[in-house]
């Protein structure tokens, strides 16, 4: 009959060793990617909301701008009437690059209309068709409907209080924005390096 083999002294001083709890989640950070998941499932539900009158989000979001809509929050620059592709850009924290595309796509289906700016003529103010209009009007209903439905487990005071503290969240990304914005006018571009051509015309 075989004898048990001794247990090891190291692996019995292991298992007696208490176990470390877990650190308890941090609230900011929590929140944050809260506000990414958020963020995420918002686009897909807008994707599907404005895909029923043939639009993305983001076209819908930039003709919601177009038309003047008091929903937006009053962060960042003012916004001209009617604005230019670089005022859209601007208010909403993105490149001009990613406006102009929606903008073009836009344009060409009727939605938007392009008029010179006065003061120069290279500029060009962004109106909304009444076929612009229409489509915007096509998603209200659900729109409304959409967003009842997400607040519906808040009373008034809660989304108010709610509505609140996101707006300080965009007002504080709204000033690192515009920090890094400064900073990078100040700051110069470094030179491309040069290399200088070697002097053919010496001889060794």
């Amino acid at each position: 009959m075989m004898r048990a083999l001794p247990r090891s002294r190291t692996s019995s001083r292991r298992s007696e060793r208490p176990t470390r709890a877990a650190a308890p989640p941090a609230v900011e950070e929590s929140i944050v990617l809260a506000l990414f998941d958020l963020a995420n499932l918002l686009v897909r539900r807008g994707d599907q909301l404005a895909s029923a009158a043939g639009l993305t989000t983001h076209e819908w979001l930039v003709l919601l701008q177009l038309a003047g809509d008091p929903n937006f929050p009053a962060t960042g620059p003012a916004v001209a009437s009617p604005p230019l592709a670089s005022d859209i850009a601007r208010a909403r924290g993105v490149t001009r690059a990613t406006v102009s595309a929606v903008v073009s796509s836009l344009k060409r289906r009727g939605l938007v209309k392009m008029t010179p700016d006065p003061e120069d003529a290279r500029r060009h103010r962004l109106t909304v068709t009444p076929a612009g209009a229409a489509r915007i009007a096509a998603i209200e209903p659900a729109r409304q409907a959409a967003n009842r439905r997400l607040l519906d487990r808040l009373d008034r005071n809660q989304r108010v209080a709610f509505h609140e503290h996101l707006r300080s969240c965009l007002d504080v990304l709204w000033e690192l924005h515009e920090a890094e914005r400064a900073a990078a006018a100040v700051t110069p571009r470094p030179r491309p390096r040069r290399d200088r051509a070697p002097d053919v015309s010496s001889t060794e």
